[in-house]
């Protein structure tokens, strides 16, 4: 009733307008408004302060030349899915394991350690970093070529998937919330059946065998919009109800 009583409702993804809608909010108020991210412009500051050339992933046959490397970013909570990621990449042969380099940039992650280091010798490589400033991110993830969203929950509009975008990395993530607003699967990134161990190895599989999907889909990766053009799309929708 509260709502109902705005001029205007933003929604952070269509799932969230979904849910409005569902509590009895009148569908007219309601605007489906993507927030910007202030990692677009710092990603933009740090590609035209380096001139390292990245290493290529696969050879001109699409043969793989070195392990790929996967990075998990956020926070450690069950939400977000760092348990689930450890569960299914224990799921997998060492033959697929050995195809990947694992980063985990982890808030209070140290209490997941042992679960990754026990998979560790099955890796291609392991790089565990608990915790990072935000401003880091550009350089964490220099070099990566999958980010990992394993959130099990209904996720609205997660920071990382932007972070990740921002930074030209294109992501495999959970198909739950708002996350396919900002993820097509198999266009700019690949999706998989939210809080599925299965469903995830699965995918992990296939990318071990196919590892040459992953610059094409880093191809089609578009940077979210600056916190500035957020704040211009505000400002209009609030000229628009004062006119």
């Amino acid at each position: 009733a509260m709502l109902n009583q705005c001029d205007r409702v933003l929604a952070v993804s269509r799932f969230v307008r979904s849910k409005f809608i569902a509590m009895g909010v009148q569908p007219d108020r309601i605007a489906t408004l993507h927030i910007g991210s202030r990692m677009t412009q710092l990603a933009r500051e740090f590609r035209s302060s380096r001139h390292r050339r990245p290493d290529s992933l696969v050879d001109g046959a699409g043969r793989p030349l070195r392990p790929i490397r996967l990075a998990f970013m956020g926070y450690n909570n069950w939400y977000k899915g760092l348990p689930m990621l450890a569960d299914s990449l224990d799921l997998l042969v060492p033959e697929v394991l050995a195809r990947f380099h694992l980063h985990v940039y982890a808030l209070e992650g140290k209490q997941m350690e042992p679960q990754f280091r026990a998979l560790e010798p099955r890796l291609g490589g392991l790089t565990l970093v608990h915790g990072y400033e935000y401003e880091r991110i550009p350089e964490l993830l220099e070099g990566i070529d999958l980010g990992l969203v394993t959130s099990v929950w209904w996720d609205n509009a997660p920071q990382t998937v932007m972070e990740f975008a921002s930074c030209g990395v294109p992501v495999l993530a959970a198909e739950l919330g708002g996350i396919p607003d900002f993820v097509r699967d198999g266009e700019n990134g690949l999706l998989f059946r939210g809080n599925d161990r299965w469903d995830f190895a699965r995918r992990l599989a296939s990318i071990a065998a196919n590892p040459g999907v992953i610059p094409a889909l880093a191809a089609r990766v578009v940077a979210p919009k600056t916190m500035a053009e957020h704040v211009g799309e505000l400002e209009r929708l609030y000229a628009d109800r004062l006119s």
